[in-house]
């Protein structure tokens, strides 16, 4: 391999060093490698002018455009990459496929002396790598999978485990989705399957033991998909149900919504779309009581009357190793950490 090259796997072997995304702001937000930042070589517009260029002028105009494009702002990106040259060892530059963009801005500050290195194959090749890399790693994980009602508790456990140093990963939080119908409420919805993706396979790859606490979710989480391989290793692991008195339920579920902008508007914008799916005077009796701000018994409503039923259909599916009744956030943490040192 060019000695101006590296490879995500030789990467993951060194330390000291920042990934620069070169890829446009759009490409940027879309999916990137965890803890890269962004240094645009070409900014949204300025792409799409090149790329045109491109295609219905000549490949001489894009590099003109293109070059015309970058010398506005290569006094910044200049500075930028002297000020993280203290900071950082290696300076590791990557596009899309490791083309012409990381490789302009490698060859060009490595020209002024510093220690810089395209990403091999760019972003594309990270991608592939990880993916393959994934099923690998989760072989010899262990899952311990916390399923239970709407409003047991189940994230705010994890978050408890996790404050005390035990290995747990929130997908709900990697995928910003609670994961019912009302999973995105009060949740910036701009997370996409990708970047889902290289999250959990960071949390998985730089596991502190092969013991993960986890919570029960279905296939998807809200629009983002749980990949093959963590699946599989969830369907194999470690099933506990965890269960918990209504009012502390409902004291966690108002916890989780109360302060949220435009509640009752989410609230029976959802509520339409689960018309169907309810009895009808339920579903009335919801609305009711939703308009009349009477929101924790519009939520004791939907649990009793649609989540609850749903949920006891299912339980015949899973085969639990254990079933905790908790009396608190705090009794529960206590308990999985119990069963947490038993598998470790």
């Amino acid at each position: 391999m060019n000695k101006n090259e590296i490879s995500y796997e030789e990467l993951l072997e060194k330390s000291n060093y920042i990934l620069i995304d070169v890829r446009t702001p759009k490409e940027y937000q879309e999916s990137t490698i965890p803890g890269a930042i962004n240094i645009p070589v070409l900014l949204d517009d300025e792409r799409v002018m090149v790329g045109t260029a491109y295609k219905k002028e000549s490949q001489e105009k894009a590099k003109q455009l293109g070059i015309e494009a970058i010398s506005k702002r290569l006094g910044d990106i200049t500075k930028q990459i002297s000020k993280l040259s203290k900071e950082y060892k290696n300076i590791i530059f990557f596009c899309a496929r490791g083309g012409m963009r990381s490789g302009s801005m490698t060859s060009f500050f490595k020209s002024m002396g510093y220690k810089t290195a395209r990403l091999s194959g760019g972003y594309k090749s990270y991608r592939a790598f990880t993916r393959e890399d994934f099923e690998n790693i989760v072989q010899s994980v262990t899952l311990i999978t916390l399923h239970g009602k709407t409003g047991t508790g189940k994230t705010k456990i994890l978050n408890g485990l996790y404050k005390k140093g035990i290995e747990t990963i929130d997908l709900e939080g990697l995928a910003k989705n609670r994961g019912s119908h009302f999973g995105h409420i009060g949740i910036p919805q701009d997370r996409s399957q990708k970047t889902f993706e290289s999250l959990l396979y960071d949390a998985v790859k730089h596991r502190k033991n092969d013991v993960i606490i986890i919570e029960g979710e279905s296939r998807k989480i809200g629009p983002i998909h749980i990949p093959n391989p963590f699946w599989d290793t969830m369907k194999k692991g470690i099933k506990i149900l965890v269960e918990a008195p209504i009012e502390m339920r409902l004291d966690i579920i108002m916890d989780d919504y109360t302060g949220i902008d435009e509640l009752k508007k989410n609230l029976l914008e959802v509520a339409e779309k689960l018309k169907r799916y309810m009895d009808e005077n339920s579903h009335s009796k919801f609305i009711d009581l939703v308009e009349k701000n009477k929101i924790r018994e519009a939520a004791r409503l939907m649990m009793v009357e649609y989540y609850d039923p749903m949920y006891n259909k299912s339980l015949d599916k899973h085969n639990y190793h254990k079933e905790v009744m908790i009396e608190s956030i705090e009794d529960g943490i206590v308990k999985i950490e119990e069963i947490f040192k038993k598998h470790i």
